[in-house]
């Protein structure tokens, strides 16, 4: 999958949410108006993997009924994403690799992490402890 793939998937669950609050009354007309636009202004065709997620994350902070679909979301980024990072440099320390360690860890607090798709449904952070060791051994 694609950023776009995934860009794509979050509109339909916007739609969906936006028709269902339509439908039992819990959003007005006015406000899912104001809802698709800032998804559409924020969420744009051709967004790397970091770029979307860092929309995404922004979308319940300025629309906090777009939660729902939201969380789901950043949910799966930490999970395929943070903790692998995680796990990475807890490996480098335990291998006494603590600038390597360093390093990694500072790229990714700052989301200097480039992400590739792996083909598994998901993406993952193309900056893994092997990589780190070959070029710190």
């Amino acid at each position: 999958m694609s950023p776009d793939d995934i860009r794509q998937q979050i509109e339909l669950q916007v739609v969906e949410l936006i028709k269902a609050k339509l439908a039992d009354g819990s959003m007005t007309e006015e406000r899912a108006q104001q809802a698709s636009q800032i998804v559409l202004d924020t969420l744009k065709p051709d967004m790397s993997f970091e770029d979307l997620y860092k929309a995404v994350s922004r979308l319940d902070d300025i629309v906090q009924e777009l939660a729902p679909v939201v969380l789901p979301v950043m949910q799966q980024y930490e999970d395929q994403i943070v903790k692998p990072i995680g796990n990475n440099v807890q490996e480098l320390i335990r291998q006494g690799q603590y600038d390597a360690a360093t390093k990694l860890a500072k790229r990714a607090i700052a989301q200097d992490i480039k992400l590739e798709w792996t083909g598994s449904g998901k993406a993952s952070p193309k900056d893994t402890a092997t990589s780190q060791n070959s070029t710190t051994s």
